[in-house]
């Protein structure tokens, strides 16, 4: 199975359920994207309020990534098909809630309501990735498994964005909330018709309130991931923070689409790398790269250069995080994978909006340049933590299938 390269992808899409369960995920993630532009133009247009747009984008994703570890347990006791048909029905809902405040006038009621729209996403990365884990039995097609889910982030984040602030702009000022309100929940009804990721057989042990926390190589995954969003969080706002220092602040976002092309690119080639390492060596390798790449931006001298430096800083960071998964995925109990993978997603997006906040003071007081050198730091973290760690790693290194259940058939 290792020396298949690009061929892993055309082994494990050759049944027709897989892709089209793809397809349903990368539909179904609709709302990770555009959710929080969409309430930040909406505010804006609705209340001129530029502090109101922050305040209900913030809470949507932060009130999205919080819910997911919940649902990651209950999907992991009961299935994903209950938590999906509720995310369908609910999301809608307050969308609607949340634009009629707006055009009421109600900024109150929009605060409300966003919080509402962020907790009625289902964790779709962490639900898809479950999927893999449950159906693919072989290490390496799994680590391409996780690449395709890596690639459909990217995919969301590298257009999402740009249509709801397109739809925002030139059909309506709710065009974003529209477009997560429609497509999020037809994709997770879409995906809650493919064969869903079953429970396996838990104990009571399994699901033991902390349990996750209280596994130290789960927690310096959790940790590494949390530095690294952080990193993510400054780099973002720096590179709006530099371009505008350089006068041309619309040269931005082309630099972040810069970023999520090469990770979508790393991620793709990562898959169908082939290699016998490792869980831990791929940990490490990617830790490292990640490091030198992003260490590197604080040593460019303009804007201009962070086109191809960050395709390539970009490009580290969805092998990155397939190498944290696919490590979750063999120290952590099938019982509560899914919640598992649910807290590294949640703790990514509390690193970055940390990062977003203090990137802000930082580049207020000292400017981006200084705002790099944390980026910096921040990426130093994660392959630090790593190399401190590898014995707790190679200790934790085993599958316990045998102790809380066996996966589930392919159902395909």
């Amino acid at each position: 199975m290792s020396n298949l390269g690009f061929r892993a992808y055309g082994r494990l899409l050759s049944v027709p359920s897989r892709t089209l369960m793809v397809v349903a995920g990368l539909l179904a993630r609709t709302p990770i994207a555009v959710l929080g532009f969409g309430f930040l133009y909406f505010a804006h247009a609705s209340t001129g309020s530029y502090a109101l747009g922050g305040l209900t984008s913030g809470l949507a994703i932060a009130s999205m990534g919080l819910v997911g570890p919940l649902a990651g347990r209950v999907a992991d006791r009961r299935g994903q098909r209950q938590l999906l048909l509720a995310s369908a029905i609910t999301h809608p809902i307050a969308i609607a809630g949340a634009i009629a405040c707006g055009y009421l006038g109600s900024m109150v009621g929009l605060v409300i309501m966003s919080v509402f729209c962020g907790v009625t996403v289902a964790p779709v990365g962490a639900f898809m990735r479950a999927r893999w884990s449950a159906i693919v039995e072989d290490t390496f097609l799994l680590r391409t498994a996780y690449a395709i889910e890596g690639v459909a982030d990217e995919i969301v984040w590298v257009f999402g964005p740009a249509v709801a602030a397109f739809l925002a702009a030139g059909v309506a000022p709710a065009g974003g909330l529209v477009l997560s309100g429609i497509i999020g929940p037809l994709g997770a009804l879409f995906l809650r018709m493919m064969p869903d990721a079953k429970p396996v057989a838990v104990t009571e042990h399994a699901h033991r309130p902390g349990q996750l926390l209280r596994s130290a190589p789960f927690v310096i995954l959790l940790i590494a991931s949390f530095a690294t969003g952080i990193g993510f969080g400054i780099n973002d706002l720096s590179i709006v923070s530099l371009a505008s220092a350089n006068g041309v602040p619309e040269l931005a976002g082309t630099v972040l689409t810069a970023y999520s092309i090469g990770s979508a690119s790393g991620g793709f080639l990562f898959g169908a790398l082939s290699t016998r390492l490792g869980s831990r060596q791929m940990l490490v390798g990617t830790a490292l790269a990640l490091f030198v790449t992003w260490a590197s931006l604080a040593l460019l001298p303009g804007i201009w250069w962070f086109y191809p430096l960050g395709v390539l800083a970009g490009a580290t960071i969805a092998p990155f995080f397939i190498a944290v998964n696919h490590i979750a995925h063999e120290i952590v109990s099938p019982a509560i994978i899914t919640e598992a993978l649910a807290w590294l997603n949640t703790l990514v997006i509390c690193g970055m909006s940390l990062g977003s906040f203090t990137g802000g003071l930082i580049n207020d007081a000292a400017g981006p340049r200084t705002a790099f050198v944390v980026v910096a730091c921040a990426a130093a973290v994660p392959i630090l933590l790593v190399l401190l760690s590898l014995r707790v790693f190679k200790t934790a290194e085993r599958h316990p299938a045998e102790e809380a259940g066996s996966r589930m058939p392919a159902g395909e």
